[in-house]
């Protein structure tokens, strides 16, 4: 237990170390590149990674996960998992070969044949990498992982950059991310090398490949699921009222992703290796959503509750329609946070159809709601995600739990107390309005230097116990 614990803790560290300084770096050279290159050399990649997005949802079918999650493990199983990996990408790359021009044609953008047909070859070099990815992450080997997406990311920025400077155009960024993916799959066999030769049968892996395939499948409805609110206002409210719907939601999830992202590639195969002991994954999982509830809430909800200082300080009076989309959808992300932390418990005790009822769901009750809300207009999707996504989170954490023999009543309080504390802090930041400041960046300033105050001080009194939670997280 010890042993796991140290484990998932410097895999914490690592994963978000390496991340930080990886982030910092490409944003740094983004912004150079994007001086550089044009508007349309980003549009052009844009229209061909939509494409190659949806077929990498199929990469590997989700037999990396299922190598992850398998109780038991073989040489001669791995071997029939990377046969299989095998056939899949080498299908998707054929399949991407072959389409190219057909969605040139849909674009009306002849270049787009050549640059789809470049990246085909991601699909080829995933065939290296998924199985000694999947090792590593067995083995909770997060360190080696992190130094090399760390690398990947320099490399790949630095050829970008270099490209840019040299005028190759929108190849500048195929480029870089055709040196990463290749980067990575050589680090990778050389950290974690499997060349094994692959076993050509189905032969005893039904299990596996059952997982793999419910994997998939949610994979293919989160795309859907995650789509589908700008798809319907883009069709029903046009141009404007998207940019402002897409800007509010692109603030509002981004704590979302850069957390979630990060401790699920820890937690899941925490669970995985956690999950013959049923109370040890219960406590781990609520542990998670107290940790996870403490900084959730206060960051967005204090995002809602300065959202008219923040769209002015950050991104100008012109944006200020984002204002209401991004006060209501700060206030629901908290949940959604937690419901994407979920599934890595479900997934990694083996119960990956669990995560694909769910999605399952939520597109069934998400996607009227979308539509029938948009009808109001922009206002109208916006409430829609405020009545109808605590329904679907509480439906689908109920399912989820009964997967994990566990109370909803268990999570919903371990999420009360950060909740409490937020709530607290809405309101003295909501007091704060009213004082007389001069400058909207001061006036945000304040405010943030209020609900900080207000969270820990209301913390304090009614989270305490939280507090050495998080400190004993140093403690490896």
């Amino acid at each position: 237990m010890t042993t796991l614990r140290s484990k998932v803790l410097s895999g914490l560290y690592w994963s978000g170390s390496a991340r930080l300084l990886g982030q910092l770096f490409t944003w740094g050279v983004t912004l150079v590149v994007i001086r550089v290159l044009r508007p349309e050399d980003y549009g052009l990649l844009a229209m061909a990674t939509v494409f190659v997005a949806f077929l990498t949802l199929m990469a590997d079918i989700g037999l990396g996960q299922a190598l992850v999650q398998v109780d038991r493990l073989d040489e001669d199983r791995v071997r029939q998992v990377f046969g299989a990996i095998i056939v899949v990408d080498c299908l998707l790359f054929l399949l991407q070969f072959g389409a190219a021009p057909l969605i040139a044609d849909f674009f009306a953008e002849p270049r787009l044949t050549t640059i789809l047909r470049a990246l085909a070859a991601t699909f080829l070099l995933a065939i290296f990498t998924s199985v000694p990815t999947a090792l590593m992450s067995r083995e909770l080997d997060f360190k080696r992982q992190s130094l090399i997406e760390l690398g990947c990311a320099i490399i790949g920025s630095v050829t970008t950059l270099a490209m840019a400077l040299l005028d190759y155009g929108v190849w500048a960024l195929v480029g870089g991310m055709l040196v990463s993916h290749a980067c990575r799959t050589i680090a990778c066999n050389i950290v974690k090398p499997y060349l094994h030769w692959p076993r050509l049968s189905l032969e005893g892996v039904r299990g596996l490949i059952l997982f793999g395939g419910q994997m998939t499948v949610s994979r293919l409805l989160w795309f859907i699921y995650s789509q589908a609110d700008m798809f319907i206002a883009g069709k029903l409210l046009g141009k404007e009222a998207l940019g402002m719907y897409s800007v509010a939601m692109h603030l509002a999830s981004l704590p979302v992703q850069k957390i979630s992202s990060l401790v699920n590639q820890v937690a899941f195969p925490a669970f995985a290796r956690s999950r013959q002991d049923g109370a040890q994954t219960a406590s781990y999982l609520l542990k998670a959503v107290r940790i996870l509830s403490f900084f959730a809430f206060p960051t967005l909800w204090g995002m809602s509750a300065t959202a008219p200082e923040l769209v002015g300080v950050v991104l100008g009076a012109q944006w200020h329609g984002a204002v209401l989309p991004l006060q209501v959808l700060a206030l629901v992300m908290p949940i959604r946070m937690i419901s994407n932390f979920i599934p890595a418990a479900t997934d990694g005790v083996g119960r990956a159809d669990v995560g694909m009822k769910n999605l399952l769901l939520s597109n069934a009750v998400m996607l009227p709601a979308f539509a029938l809300g948009s009808q109001w207009g922009l206002q109208g999707l916006c409430v829609a995600w405020l009545v109808a996504s605590p329904v679907v989170f509480l439906l689908n954490l109920r399912s989820s739990l009964a997967a994990l023999q566990m109370k909803v009543a268990d999570v919903l309080k371990a999420m009360a107390k950060p909740a409490l504390c937020a709530l607290l802090m809405g309101g003295a930041i909501l007091l704060g309005q009213w004082l007389p400041v001069e400058g909207m960046a001061w006036r945000l300033g304040l405010l943030i230097g209020i609900g900080t105050v207000a969270y820990l001080v209301s913390a304090l009194l009614i989270n305490k116990a939280v507090f050495a939670e998080i400190l004993a997280l140093r403690r490896t």
